[in-house]
C-alpha cells in the first residue's frame, strides 16, 4: 500500500514519518496540533497589538528538541528584558513539565495502525474511518476461565475449618 507522508517538519529538521490524512497535508497528530495552535499564532493584523514583555512565540512542544528551543527563547527573552520574571517563571515551570513528559514519548509512528482518514462525529469529535474491521478469535470455554478461581475457594474453605477447631 502506498501513502503520502505528513509534511510537518520537526524542530530538529526531520520530517514526520507518519502517513498523512487523505487529502490533507499532515498526519492526524500534526493536523490536530496545527488546528489547536492556530488561535495562539499572531496574524499581521494582531501583531501590532502585542504588548512587549507579555508575548513571545513558542513552537509546539512535540518533542525534546522543541522543548529545548522553547527554553532557549524564554531564557533569551528574560535576559534581554522582553519578558517579565513572573511570566518567565510560569513558562519555565511549564517547560520543565514538558521536558519530563517528553522523555517517555514515542514519536515514531507505525504506518500499520496510523489513522489516515477522519470524519466528524455529531459531537464534533474526530472519528477514524468506519470500514476497519477486527477479527476476534473464538471465545474461550467459560469453565477454563473459572478453573484458577476454584483453587482460591478451596484455600478459603480450609482456613475456615482451622478457625472452627
Amino acid at each position: 500500500m502506498q501513502y503520502t507522508l505528513c509534511r510537518h517538519i520537526k524542530t530538529n529538521g526531520t520530517r514526520c514519518k507518519a502517513p498523512s490524512l487523505t487529502d490533507v497535508l499532515w498526519c492526524y497528530f500534526h493536523h490536530r496540533l496545527h488546528q489547536r495552535h492556530t488561535p495562539f499564532r499572531p496574524t499581521q493584523a494582531t501583531r501590532a497589538y502585542l504588548i512587549p514583555g507579555l508575548h513571545i512565540e513558542l513552537t509546539a512542544l512535540e518533542d525534546r528538541e522543541s522543548v529545548q528551543v522553547s527554553l532557549s527563547v524564554v531564557i533569551n527573552a528574560l535576559a534581554t528584558g522582553q519578558l517579565d520574571i513572573k511570566r518567565a517563571t510560569a513558562l519555565l515551570y511549564g517547560l520543565q513539565l514538558a521536558s519530563n513528559n517528553a522523555r517517555g514519548l514515542q514519536t515514531e509512528p507505525h504506518a500499520a495502525n496510523t489513522v489516515r482518514a477522519i470524519e466528524p462525529s455529531p459531537e464534533g469529535l474526530d472519528l477514524a474511518e468506519p470500514e476497519v474491521v477486527c477479527e476476534v478469535a473464538d471465545t474461550p470455554d467459560p469453565e477454563l476461565l473459572w478453573e484458577g478461581f476454584e483453587d482460591d475457594d478451596e484455600g478459603e474453605d480450609e482456613g475456615e475449618d482451622e478457625d472452627d477447631e
